[in-house]
């Protein structure tokens, strides 16, 4: 392995590990601390503020569409987003996220194949119909588990996902580098939620009536290692290895979500839902795949 794919490898290694563990850490925080909307200000507020200095050294090499561009940011990767996921975490299972992170390649799909004319190969097909099983898996356990409020849940991350992948949408044909997408978006989402937040949430918010040490630790997890840290590592394993490879990785999030909602929460999926997992995993890196295989001369 040449030292550029290792550094992306290990870049990409990163963000799996924040990103399959932040399922897990924020169901707990908002099952027992704080409120889905303290999440989402801790998320924008710390991570805003961390890339605001480097959104401010890019002024000038920023291209005059790009201001624009990080409105749509916001909306479709920022708090509304987060707020899906985040609520939806309060209702389902941690694993049940996979929802969201699994269908965005089958999202992301038909966006491209509806608007951009993109053919789809026959392995991603493969791929898709896998994911398509897969979350019809999880989401039955939902359906099955009717007096529960799973369902609602689910629901939230189906439409997380149609956004994130609207995001990748706009964000490719965007034209901007993965690093100043990042910070629009994060810069962004901080000065549109903060007010809101302080308008609409704070009376209910718990942020000054948790143990210091656990406001602390959701600080850091949510605002630095979700809010900054994976927003540039992504990236770089983006820049490093090529999408379709740094795709692959994250295809290892559904299964790897799943199992440290057991280790951390105690949560024990149904067969159906560790089934589905595999099968959302399975079908995403048959995606990634079919995106690499395409690129090559």
């Amino acid at each position: 392995m040449t030292n550029t794919k290792l550094r992306g490898t290990l870049w990409a290694a990163l963000t799996v590990a924040v990103w399959s563990a932040w399922p897990a850490f924020t169901r707990l925080a908002v099952t027992e601390s704080v409120t889905p909307p303290d999440i989402v200000l801790l998320r924008f507020g710390i991570g805003g503020l961390i890339l605001l200095p480097v959104l401010l050294r890019m002024v000038g090499s920023m291209p005059r569409h790009a201001w624009r561009e990080g409105l749509w940011f916001a909306l479709l990767q920022g708090a509304p987003l987060a707020m899906l996921t985040t609520q939806g975490l309060a209702l389902a299972p941690a694993g049940h996220l996979a929802l969201s992170t699994g269908l965005m390649p089958l999202f992301t799909s038909l966006l491209c194949f509806y608007f951009l004319g993109e053919a789809i190969s026959r392995l991603r097909k493969y791929g898709l119909a896998l994911i398509t099983l897969g979350a019809l898996a999880i989401g039955g356990v939902s359906v099955a588990s009717i007096h529960l409020d799973y369902w609602k849940g689910d629901i939230l991350f189906v439409c997380a996902g149609m956004l994130g992948s609207t995001y990748l949408l706009r964000m490719r044909r965007s034209g901007l580098s993965a690093l100043q997408g990042a910070a629009l978006l994060s810069v962004y989402s901080m000065l549109i939620y903060f007010p809101f937040f302080l308008l609409f949430f704070w009376e209910s918010s718990k942020l000054t009536q948790i143990p210091t040490a656990d406001l602390l630790f959701q600080g850091f997890y949510q605002g630095v290692l979700m809010g900054a840290l994976t927003m540039f590592s992504l990236g770089r394993s983006t820049m490093l290895l090529g999408a379709p490879a740094a795709a692959m990785s994250l295809a290892l999030l559904p299964v790897a979500s799943f199992l440290l909602a057991f280790f951390i929460l105690g949560e024990v999926p149904s067969v159906f839902e560790i089934l589905g997992a595999i099968a959302i995993s399975l079908g995403a890196f048959l995606a990634a795949v079919s995106a690499l295989e395409r690129k090559k001369p």
